[in-house]
């Protein structure tokens, strides 16, 4: 595990192996999906036969040796006066475009939003789709990794910040809390991780709990 987190030589080929050996659909403690006050999470709270086909879109977990040589992974926190998903914390990602396939579209968003080249990146593998019902995406987490930090440029008309998440906090003892998520006239509850004051819930905290569990895996074969 040490030898991941502090992202030592051979940490891309034991992540890519549990990526492909992992039992799915890939464990993470159910709290991670938004519920209600009944305790339904949102699966259970709509009936997905009743919508329409969901939209394709891709996200990017992209993981370097940052401070210290430590593991770290780039959220992105989105401005406070966007129309959807204002200030939330977020992977780089986005809808597919006609023809694109989803790992393509999670390398294009990065480059997007945080600047970072598509043909640098060594693709591992990718999480499970997270059906989304609030806006009907199904959402496919992939996997990269570089082989140092890259310059992070931050595209000014979405992304706020950058925040660099050290892997090592998905896998403290505190890392994980249950808050109370009020987004417009919902007021749902969901586990969370905290990090340099952000809250980051909802798919992104679903796809970081999954990264943990690959994590937690890969440390059979360092």
């Amino acid at each position: 595990m040490e030898r991941i987190l502090r992202g030592e030589p051979g940490w891309e080929a034991d992540l890519a192996r549990a990526l492909r050996e992992i039992p799915r659909p890939i464990s993470t403690d159910a709290r991670f999906a938004p519920h209600d006050s009944a305790g339904r999470s949102n699966v259970e709270r709509f009936d997905r036969s009743t919508f329409p086909p969901a939209k394709p879109a891709a996200t990017l977990l992209l993981l370097y040796p940052g401070d210290h040589g430590e593991l770290t992974v780039p959220l992105t926190v989105r401005h406070a006066e966007l129309r959807a998903h204002a200030g939330e914390v977020s992977l780089p990602g986005g809808a597919l475009e006609r023809g694109e396939s989803a790992e393509a579209a999670a390398l294009r968003e990065a480059f997007e939003e945080i600047g970072v080249e598509p043909g640098a990146v060594q693709v591992l593998g990718s999480l499970d789709a997270i059906w989304i019902p609030v806006s009907n995406f199904e959402l496919r987490p992939f996997v990269g990794a570089l082989p140092s930090r890259p310059r992070l440029l931050p595209q000014a008309e979405e992304v706020a910040a950058i925040v660099e998440l050290p892997v090592r906090r998905l896998l403290e003892p505190d890392a994980v809390t249950e808050e109370v998520i009020e987004v417009r006239e919902f007021r749902l509850n969901a586990a969370v991780y905290r990090y340099a004051g952000q809250r980051i819930w909802g798919a992104t905290a679903r796809t970081l709990a999954m990264f943990a569990t690959v994590l937690e895996a890969a440390a059979g074969f360092a």
